[in-house]
Order: structure tokens, then sequence, then C-alpha cells
């Protein structure tokens, strides 16, 4: 039980890093929304890290990878932003906004994996 609640509020940490970041005045009055592409790319390379660190504990498997990480990348959001890029009939900046989150979010989890390697 205690497992749970520790992901639970590992989860509302990792929300709340999510919501600072996501407004900080460096991504304001863009046409893409680089604030969700940036809150992915580095969860995916931490994602990639922890789970080659903690791959044998699935207690810490838990509190982080699901847990914080979990809360802290956002998914929906970057489905949200897409539809809307679609519903403004930006349709450039949708492909642009897509296939650059998607190949560099695979790239940062390959470089976390990597780097989490050399840890084990």
């Amino acid at each position: 039980m205690i497992n749970i609640l520790t992901m639970m509020v590992a989860a509302g940490l990792g929300a709340s890093l999510r919501a600072y970041i996501h407004q900080l005045p460096v991504f304001k009055d863009n046409d893409i929304p680089y604030n969700t592409m940036a809150i992915n790319i580095l969860g995916s390379f931490l994602m990639g890290f922890t789970v080659m660190i903690v791959v044998e504990n699935t207690q810490y498997y838990l509190i982080i990878v699901t847990g914080f990480l979990g809360g802290f990348t956002t998914y929906s959001q970057f489905a949200l932003d897409q539809f809307n890029l679609l519903r403004e009939k930006k349709t450039k900046l949708f492909f642009k906004y897509s296939l650059s989150t998607v190949f560099f979010t695979l790239v940062a989890v390959a470089f976390g994996l990597i780097a989490g390697s050399m840890f084990v």
C-alpha cells in the first residue's frame, strides 16, 4: 500500500513540474507548442535513463517511472495540441510538430538508455 501512495505523490510532483515548465515565458507566443514537446523529450530521456538503473527494483520503477515520469510526460496534451493545429488548419505545423516530437522523443529515450547503461 505504501508503494501506491508513494507513486501517487511522485505523480503529483511530476505533474506539478510539468505545469511549471509548461507556463515558462520562453515557450509563450509560438505557433508550435514547444513546451509540450520539451516536456516529452526530457521525460523520454529520463525514462530511458531511469529504466536502465532501476530495472531490477520494482518499487523504484513504480515510483519513478510510473509515478513521477508518468505524471510529468503528457501524451494527452500532445494529442490536444495536434488536434488544435488541425482545427486551425495549420497542416504544415501539425506535421512538423507531430513528426519532430515523435522523432526527438525516440532519440531521447535511446540516449537515455545508453546513458543509463553506463551506470549499470
